[in-house]
């Protein structure tokens, strides 16, 4: 074990999906179901992994802010977003020190991004509704070199997966089921 990850495990999964590429294969997805006003509940579906049905049983509450029409009883969507986005590089950044034999004793990701709420509101057909640019600031305490970190940071601009989402335009397929809830 290394910055409490199982090594000998990340190196069987790593290798049984250069064995077999579709055990490198997820399938993720969540159900929302509307509360009240802005407040949502959203479940978690169970995930394929590869050949694996993993039951994944998890529900969270969305909300906005009063502001924004919202009682502020939960995160809104955009600190889910971001929250996942984060949780996502750490686990890269993480998994690349441990593959790298560092050890880490403290790790801190920060990300800030400011919306223009007007196109949100559709005031102005000029104003993306998305967030334009995201900063992030890793903060790393452990034995690492400052050049193994950059290496580290390289690599989560490379293979996180929401990461990678986020910067590359991804295909939305949606379509509208009216009257279809019982």
């Amino acid at each position: 074990m290394l910055n409490n990850i199982n090594i000998a495990g990340l190196s069987e999964y790593t290798n049984e999906v250069k064995e077999n590429n579709i055990q490198g294969k997820a399938s993720y997805g969540v159900e929302l179901n509307w509360e009240s006003g802005t407040k949502t509940t959203v479940s978690t579906k169970n995930m394929i992994l590869g050949e694996h049905k993993l039951i994944r049983d998890f529900n969270f509450t969305i909300d906005e802010p009063t502001q924004l029409l919202g009682v502020n009883c939960a995160p809104n969507p955009a600190e889910y977003m971001l929250g996942g986005l984060a949780g996502c590089m750490a686990v890269t950044f993480m998994a690349g020190a441990t593959a790298m034999a560092i050890e880490i004793d403290q790790l801190k990701l920060e990300i800030d991004g400011e919306l223009d709420l007007q196109g949100f509101l559709g005031l102005n057909t000029n104003s993306d509704a998305g967030f334009p640019e995201l900063k992030f600031i890793f903060h790393v305490k452990g034995n690492g070199t400052q050049e193994q970190y950059n290496t580290l940071m390289n690599r989560v601009t490379k293979h996180s997966p929401n990461f990678n989402t986020i910067r590359n335009e991804v295909k939305m397929v949606g379509e509208l089921k009216d009257n279809a809830l019982k």
